[in-house]
């Protein structure tokens, strides 16, 4: 008698499990009928915003891991526009922010629930705990020297974001670390793809030679995802994750050639620098190391390869522009505007650092110099920050707050490191690689930008820190009686 209610519930498991071929045909069915019917009489914004929101409510009402992959997803995938020009909530709140709450407000419902601990201690709490408070501290500096406010909150909102580790480090599921490099990888690709959809919107084809260089907020995606792609054929033993490796480093290629960013380019050969040095100091990899070595070889040669083709088949001056560049660096004699213009912010920075060294002055702290526009005339332009993430730390926070955060991340170097030799998981050596060479080059990349403290991508940053230290905190090479004490209750 009781097989009945049992065989039936077994059968509604079944059917509404997500692996059911016919619930995803059904899924997408009414995903391209959302997309489609309101296209017949709104214009094509409204359609997406309704998607969006809608994949927003069924992300975070799914577990806290799925709501933080989402999070990171749209962060990087909707461009910078779009947010502002359509996701904007009340009290100027980026939609990215209203769903930063909602996934604390969530965390906070399931801790309710499974009785778990506000956060599992890691060896990255404190670094990461004391950095918040220096955020939190300088800007309280900035409201006593007398900053604008609204200059303020908008300096301190972005650094605060880092808080998510503490998240991630309880509730993330630690055996989906791939998942969230997967994840890196897509946004790439996407960023990547749409770089040269704008690129191809933007030129004029019919001009043989004409070259336009596109810059966004998502572009420092592209090094992390391509540095991200070549580990997996080093290190990862999947076969599925190579190919869309692969896969994600054509757009992501293309698009690292069309930002024309030398930063970029110098940030990418330090992480290949690093992968190189990871293969050849790792014991384990004698019988593939030059094998290794030759895929590290060949990914600049790809990307330049790459390039050429493109000009090729679409005229644009790639070539032209790439040497027109390196020359300007190389070369420099102070008619390259760009690099001028960064020379001159950095001579007002450190004018005003040498007035506060220690702790700086504070969120809200201005600097103002003199720029050129395209058409070559001069203007004063103010701005709380430089194209330099320790001269800009040091400006708000002084020395204090630049040996903070590099406590944290060159802490979080190292313990990928050490995990790196001493597990015996292959998954986890390919995410502590990863780590390594991404946060070696968003370390150099940081003498030209100040993006680790200065927009939504640092979400990544916070998962990366908080997986990578949950890696080391579970791994059994690592803590085998705490791993055994776990398996007994």
């Amino acid at each position: 008698m009781g097989e009945g209610p049992q065989l039936l519930t077994k059968r509604n498991n079944l059917l509404l499990h997500p692996a059911n071929r016919w619930i995803i045909l059904v899924t997408c069915t009414v995903q391209v009928c959302i997309i489609a019917v309101p296209l017949l009489k709104y214009s094509e914004v409204v359609p997406i915003t309704i998607v969006l929101v809608l994949l927003s409510a069924v992300a975070l009402f799914g577990s806290v891991t799925n709501a933080l992959l989402y999070l990171c997803l749209i962060s990087a995938a909707i461009p910078t526009r779009f947010f502002d020009d359509h996701l904007m909530l009340p009290l100027d709140f980026k939609f990215y922010e209203g769903l930063l709450v909602v996934i604390f407000c969530l965390a906070g419902v399931t801790w309710l629930f499974d009785q778990r601990q506000i956060w599992g201690r890691t060896k990255l709490d404190r670094p990461l705990l004391v950095l918040l408070l220096a955020f939190a501290g300088s800007a309280v500096i900035g409201l006593l020297y007398g900053q604008s406010v609204w200059q303020m909150l908008r300096d301190v909102r972005f650094p605060l974001y880092y808080a998510m580790f503490f998240v991630v480090t309880s509730f993330y599921e630690i055996g989906r670390s791939n998942s969230f490099l997967n994840l890196v990888v897509v946004s790439a690709a996407i960023v990547g793809f749409e770089y040269l959809v704008e690129f191809m919107q933007t030129v004029d084809l019919s001009f043989v030679g004409n070259f336009y260089r596109i810059a966004r907020t998502e572009g420092l995606l592209l090094p992390i995802g391509a540095l991200v792609a070549v580990t997996a054929f080093l290190f990862d033993h999947s076969s599925f994750r190579k190919l869309m490796a692969a896969l994600a480093l054509v757009p992501v290629g293309l698009a690292l050639v069309l930002t024309m960013g030398r930063a970029m380019w110098v940030c990418m050969l330090a992480g290949l620098a690093v992968l190189v040095w990871l293969v050849i100091s790792d014991p384990r990899a004698s019988a593939k190391r030059g094998r290794r070595i030759l895929v590290l070889v060949l990914v600049p040669v790809f990307l330049v390869a790459g390039g050429h083709l493109f000009q090729r088949g679409t005229g644009v001056g790639v070539e032209e522009m790439v040497v027109r560049r390196l020359q300007g660096a190389v070369r420099y004699s102070g008619g390259d505007q760009s690099i001028a213009g960064r020379l001159i912010a950095y001579k007002a920075a450190l004018d005003n650092i040498r007035q506060r060294p220690l702790l700086g002055g504070g969120h809200g702290a201005t600097v103002t110099y003199t720029r050129v526009d395209e058409y070559g005339n001069p203007y004063l332009f103010t701005s709380g920050k430089v194209d330099n993430l320790y001269l800009t730390l040091w400006m708000r926070m002084g020395i204090a707050g630049v040996v903070v955060f590099l406590w944290v991340f060159c802490r979080a170097i190292k313990l990928a490191h050490h995990l790196f030799k001493q597990t015996e998981s292959t998954n986890t050596r390919y995410y502590c690689a990863a780590f390594i060479a991404v946060y070696v080059a968003m370390l150099v990349y940081g003498m030209a930008d100040s993006t680790m403290i200065g927009n939504r991508l640092i979400f990544f940053h916070a998962v990366f820190l908080a997986i990578l230290t949950r890696l080391e905190a579970t791994d059994p090479a690592l803590h085998p009686v705490r791993n055994s004490l776990t398996e007994h209750t």
